[in-house]
């Protein structure tokens, strides 16, 4: 059974609200500035979500997920997909309410930061200039940029409040409160001013360690009270971005430090960004999902006990990139990976775990090198296929490998025809253990062709297999989760 019909249902209301009055500068942020980090669809979903608003109202009126679906062209579980998009990115807010037989959802849209907030966010700004590169995201910046007004060369006459209006006396005011004018200023319980603030921002579910930070920090003497919530705050979103562990951190924190009790946030990200490019280059990080969702992990609340199900387990609860770390024995990952990684799941929508497939299935076919002319050709017939799951992922690796070996022994026996290539064998491709096992159970009817390079093969792969638990595991004691 498909997740969506535990989580959501096409009969299911909603009704959209939003928490702030939305302008055309927010729809030009949305556009150019949002829109290349979320992709277009969730975007879409936004837009829509805002035009059920109707002028100068803040409610919409209530309708039906089905009915979202016919009006935006797609799935329920791509409506789910893009709805958490933007609730991540602080555009959305989800509420459900439950009753007997449906549930009722509230959607409540959240303005955009000004264009002032996103670029000096720490996140969002770093994200935008990988994605854009360093032309086009400052031509961006430049749209959002006005003239400073040298006041030197100008005298203010601005009046005051107090030069144009008076204030009622003392008496007036009171009999004014006590009459009706009084109830009318003030609120009533239930009701909510609009304000314009956009203060919100991300927030993120993954705990930093203070503590440790703390610790490291005592040996430099720097006092605990400079780290404020705002530099907290910083350094939380800095080690995200920048995959900065807590002792690192400490040392980065101690160089910011400005006569050892004030940290210049400026001066923090500076040295996080030196310290980046001193440790991974210039190019800045780039934005992708950690993990497969859980919504899609097939082994996420069952213990696996077959070799197959720990590997599904493995691609289900391992980065795409972190696989290539370990795929390359903790060596740095070549840039041009990982840029393969981030199109893999931004330009395909492809989700990690069906990523760490695809790219474990063309390591092994390619001497642990990566093709993007082949992953690509892989991947679009895989986003077309709408292929969710990792089994679903690992099926269509088999199918792609039993239609080559098909294709191969037709062509075999073609040249078999011809005096001069009888005796030859037919080329055997190294795959993984999961992948040549299933081809070892087909075979098992027909004669075996170079059996000892399969169990070659067969061996190695489980050799590399257990390698790879090995790094994750010390991965795990480094950080203290074991």
């Amino acid at each position: 059974m498909s997740w969506h019909w535990k989580e959501l249902l096409p009969v299911d209301r909603l009704t959209v609200r939003t928490a702030d009055y939305l302008t055309n500068v927010d729809q030009q942020v949305l556009t150019l500035l949002y829109q290349p980090l979320t992709g277009a669809l969730a975007y879409s979903l936004y837009m829509t979500l805002w035009g059920q608003l109707e002028r100068d109202q803040y409610w919409g009126k209530e309708q039906t997920h089905r009915q979202l679906m016919l009006m935006m062209g797609v799935s329920l579980q791509t409506i789910y997909e893009e709805r958490k998009k933007l609730e991540a990115i602080g555009l959305l807010k989800t509420f459900k309410k439950k009753e007997d037989e449906s549930s009722s959802y509230l959607y409540e849209l959240q303005a955009p930061m000004s264009p002032q907030q996103f670029f000096e966010n720490d996140v969002l700004s770093v994200y935008l200039f990988n994605r854009l590169g360093k032309n086009q995201y400052r031509s961006l910046r430049e749209r959002f940029v006005v003239d400073k007004v040298n006041q030197d060369e100008f005298v203010e006459l601005t009046y005051s409040f107090d030069e144009v209006y008076t204030s009622l006396h003392h008496s007036e005011i009171v009999s004014n409160l006590q009459s009706e004018t009084g109830d009318g200023l003030r609120l009533e319980e239930n009701k909510e001013l609009l304000s314009n603030q956009k203060e919100s921002d991300l927030t993120f579910s993954t705990a930093f360690d203070f503590e440790l930070l703390k610790k490291a920090l005592s040996s430099f003497i720097i006092p605990e009270h400079v780290l404020t919530p705002s530099v907290k705050e910083a350094i939380i979103k800095l080690a995200f971005v920048y995959r900065i562990e807590p002792l690192e951190m400490s040392h980065i924190v101690q160089q910011a430090a400005v006569h050892d009790d004030e940290i210049e946030l400026a001066e923090l990200r500076k040295k996080a960004q030196e310290w980046y490019k001193l440790e991974h280059g210039s190019e800045p990080p780039s934005l992708v999902l950690r993990s497969h969702p859980i919504e899609h992990q097939t082994m996420n609340s069952k213990k696996p006990e077959t070799e197959e199900e720990k590997i599904v387990k493995l691609y289900e609860t391992t980065p795409p990139l972190t696989l290539l770390e370990i795929r390359s024995d903790g060596a740095k990952v070549a840039l041009a990976d990982v840029k393969i990684i981030e199109s893999l799941i931004l330009d395909y929508q492809m989700l990690p775990g069906v990523v760490n497939v695809l790219l474990d299935y063309v390591l092994w076919l390619n001497d642990m090198k990566l093709s993007k002319a082949f992953i690509d050709k892989i991947a679009g017939h895989w986003s077309r296929k709408k292929v969710k799951t990792v089994p679903a992922a690992m099926e269509l690796a088999r199918q792609e490998e039993e239609n080559k070996v098909k294709v191969a022994q037709v062509q075999a026996a073609k040249k078999n025809t011809n005096p001069t290539q009888r005796g030859k064998n037919i080329r055997r491709d190294k795959l993984p253990k999961w992948l040549v096992e299933e081809k070892q159970k087909q075979k098992e009817s027909s004669e075996k062709l170079e059996t000892g390079k399969t169990v070659e093969q067969t061996s190695d792969a489980k050799h590399r297999f257990e390698q790879m638990m090995e790094e994750l595991k010390r991965r795990k004691e480094k950080k203290g989760e074991v």
